[in-house]
């Protein structure tokens, strides 16, 4: 192979990749708009749709929970939304740390074991499940609630903040507030 043919080559190969490179240059402010618009996430055989997912678990949560008091303050409530303005992902987390701050206030009143900050979730709703057989404090589908908000969590923290909308961070976080508002109550 000579100069020209390793030349001619190179030039075909690279071709195709140096056009795509130029166009999202020229064009990164559409394609970050773009980015923005997405709330569903595709990976090989699974795939998560956050916005479908804290939908579904409101419907649940209104059956599940029945009335609940607003939980919330004023100041509290306009601190999530400021927040799931600037990092959707973060109100999301922000608001699982509320609900993992009852979890443990519960099981001290309720003397379950619990072990420590690095306890995975599920293990400590686990043991808050086994003990609510023996004394019911919580209803089932608050422990439900439990779980579907740790997933939709484990969810957020795996993707992108263009993943998660402000809309889903604040219903998240209201989903949050009332089972919390529950755990407290229990």
């Amino acid at each position: 192979m000579g100069f020209l043919d390793f030349t001619a080559a190179t030039i075909k190969a690279l071709a195709w990749p140096i056009a795509v490179v130029v166009i999202v240059i020229l064009l990164r402010a559409e394609v970050a708009n773009l980015l923005a618009r997405i709330t569903k996430i595709k990976h090989k055989n699974s795939e998560i749709d956050l916005a479908r997912e804290v939908e579904a678990a409101a419907i649940s949560a209104d059956k599940a929970l029945g009335a609940v008091t607003d939980a919330d303050s004023d100041s509290e409530r306009a601190r999530i939304n400021r927040l799931a303005e600037d990092s959707p992902r973060g109100a999301i987390l922000d608001a699982w740390l509320s609900v993992e701050e009852a979890m443990t206030d519960y099981e001290k009143r309720h003397g379950i074991e619990y072990a420590n900050s690095h306890t995975p979730p599920h293990h400590r709703i686990q043991s808050i499940q086994w003990n609510n057989l023996d004394t019911p404090a919580l209803g089932q589908g608050v422990l439900q609630m439990l779980d579907k908000l740790r997933r939709i969590r484990n969810d957020a923290v795996h993707g992108t903040d263009s993943d998660v909308t402000p809309e889903t961070a604040r219903n998240y976080a209201d989903l949050a507030a009332r089972v919390k508002a529950k755990l407290e109550e229990a």
